[in-house]
């Protein structure tokens, strides 16, 4: 996607529900706008179990990088904004060199909530929380 102003670029990812529990929801990649897909074909909306330290949370992603669910990795809880449906998550990668970078997941949820977008902040994560606002008031 384009930038606009100091706003920085994402890669929006659109997925619609596969299989829903009463546990989890799993979704299906149904398009990619802005370059290529930086998550998994299938994703997982797993409710957040209460083992790990994070708080303020109700929801987690999980995508599939292999064939077993409870292997695949846990990238990030869904932080909620004050804008209804629309969520924040962090992921956090090692590039070739061991320098550990994040990027920033928005998460919004159509009104039914049959439909999930992911925009990815490639390599991006607000220093402070005044340009998380500013990114998350744009929505």
């Amino acid at each position: 996607m384009n930038s606009t102003g100091n706003t920085p670029q994402y890669i929006r990812h659109t997925y619609k529900i596969s299989n829903e529990l009463k546990s989890y929801t799993i979704f299906e990649l149904v398009e990619v706008v802005g370059n290529k897909n930086l998550l998994t074909d299938i994703i997982r909306i797993e409710k957040f179990q209460g083992k790990s330290n994070a708080s303020k949370i109700n929801d987690y992603l999980r995508i599939r990088n292999c064939s077993n669910w409870s292997k695949c990795e846990q990238i990030t809880g869904l932080r909620p904004t004050t804008k209804e449906g629309l969520f924040y998550g962090d992921r956090t990668t090692t590039d070739l060199t061991g320098l550990k970078k994040r990027t920033l997941l928005l998460f919004t949820f159509s009104t039914d909530r049959q439909t999930l977008f992911i925009d990815v902040y490639r390599g991006f994560y607000p220093n402070h929380k005044g340009i998380l606002q500013n990114i998350i008031s744009t929505y």
